[in-house]
């Protein structure tokens, strides 16, 4: 259900400025990271790769991987008109799948919200990641679920408590675990006004 839509709106993805803009926010302050061109990385949830095309240059290699097979089919068409080499879109759902592979980065953005078992894919990540690997995570803070009341299909869960969140990485095995407030998305309410709802970035390192 949830791939379907996202299936549908792949076309028109990158039309919605405000996801542009957060998106350059997260790969911005993905890019501060002590990233290096020996690095194997993986985006899970990458979509159109409106964040990942963006750090590809400062990697060795990005494995795109979406359980959206529209979403691919765009960014496939990215990687050939942009002559990007280094990059390789992959279909998998970690909710069903493994990782084949050992990362030295892994990201998502956007995408933890849509997941039922949170947890269940952040311990597959820590798999995934070599010892020494960065995990970094952008999503919503928590909300009351007014951030999608226009389109709540495949919404999971209004966003995450920081703390929470920091606790079940570390429940699992992560390390050195930092957040911030990478960017602010305002939408407008009923009364004619706008609200604002953050967006963190958390980073957690595999030792």
């Amino acid at each position: 259900m949830t791939e379907n839509r996202f299936d549908s709106a792949a076309e028109d993805w990158d039309k919605e400025s405000r996801r542009v803009e957060l998106s350059n926010a997260i790969s911005s302050r993905i890019a501060l990271l002590p990233l290096n061109d020996g690095m194997k990385a993986m985006e899970y949830g990458c979509g159109t790769g409106l964040v990942g095309l963006n750090l590809a240059r400062h990697l060795a290699s990005l494995v795109a991987a979406d359980s959206s097979p529209g979403m691919l089919e765009i960014i496939k068409t990215k990687i050939v008109e942009q002559g990007i080499k280094n990059v390789f879109p992959q279909r998998l759902d970690l909710q069903h799948d493994d990782c084949e592979h050992d990362f030295d980065l892994i990201f998502s953005a956007m995408t933890l919200h849509h997941l039922t078992d949170v947890n269940g894919i952040l311990a597959k990540f820590f798999q995934c990641l070599k010892p020494g690997g960065i995990l970094a995570l952008a999503d919503l803070d928590e909300e009351d679920g007014s951030f999608h009341q226009d389109n709540p299909e495949g919404v999971m869960h209004h966003g995450f408590n920081r703390k929470k969140l920091a606790g079940d990485l570390e429940k699992i095995g992560f390390t050195s675990i930092q957040e911030s407030t990478v960017h602010t998305i305002l939408k407008k309410n009923n009364q004619g006004g706008e609200r604002p709802y953050p967006v963190f970035l958390m980073i957690a390192m595999k030792e």
